[in-house]
């Protein structure tokens, strides 16, 4: 009766907490980001969670640049706003595992990648965002809430990066959808 008990109250804490947390919002992109672009669309969001556990909201936009009545510079932002505590190492394993999955072993040089992440991203903890601006360019920044992390500059970074979550072969395809604004 106590553990039946005990899983009860856990499921309710889970819950309560996921509802709590489905008020947090992921319509804006933090300031430092909207800032550099004179429009910001939103073209999709997903919720991720594992087992009932809500790990992070994500969303996808598409950024540009007016001069007059003409669009340039145009990029895309994925934001991860996490309501988990994640270590750094942690977000790396995952990130290897979803490339090897893709077949991006051989394809890209994913070491060096992986590498220059090390270095740029930082534990997390809920709340906390991190957000990803790609550029027609290829230049690639990482900023966590309203603060830039640092960039990897190789134009193929971006779409293996985003491939882990908009690729057709993504392990996670309802995510998929609900990023690129698909209906399910």
């Amino acid at each position: 009766m106590n553990k039946k008990f005990n899983f009860i109250t856990l499921l309710t804490c889970l819950l309560v907490g996921n509802i709590v947390n489905a008020t947090e919002s992921t319509d804006n992109l933090p300031e430092l980001v909207s800032a550099e672009w004179n429009n910001t669309t939103q073209i999709g969001q997903t919720r991720f969670s594992r087992f009932g556990i809500h790990i992070y909201d994500a969303s996808f936009w598409s950024l540009t640049d007016y001069i007059g009545t003409e669009k340039t510079n145009k990029a895309t932002a994925l934001s991860i706003q996490y309501a988990r505590n994640i270590k750094a190492d942690k977000l790396l394993s995952n990130t290897y595992k979803q490339w090897k999955r893709l077949g991006f072993l051989d394809k890209y040089p994913v070491n060096q990648w992986l590498t220059e992440l090390k270095n740029i991203w930082p534990n997390v903890k809920p709340g906390d965002r991190l957000v990803f601006v790609s550029n027609k360019d290829g230049i690639n920044k990482f900023y966590s809430n309203d603060k830039k992390l640092g960039s990897i500059n190789d134009t193929r970074f971006s779409s293996a990066f985003l491939d882990i979550w908009l690729s057709p072969n993504a392990k996670f395809q309802k995510h998929r959808k609900e990023l690129l604004g698909e209906t399910l």
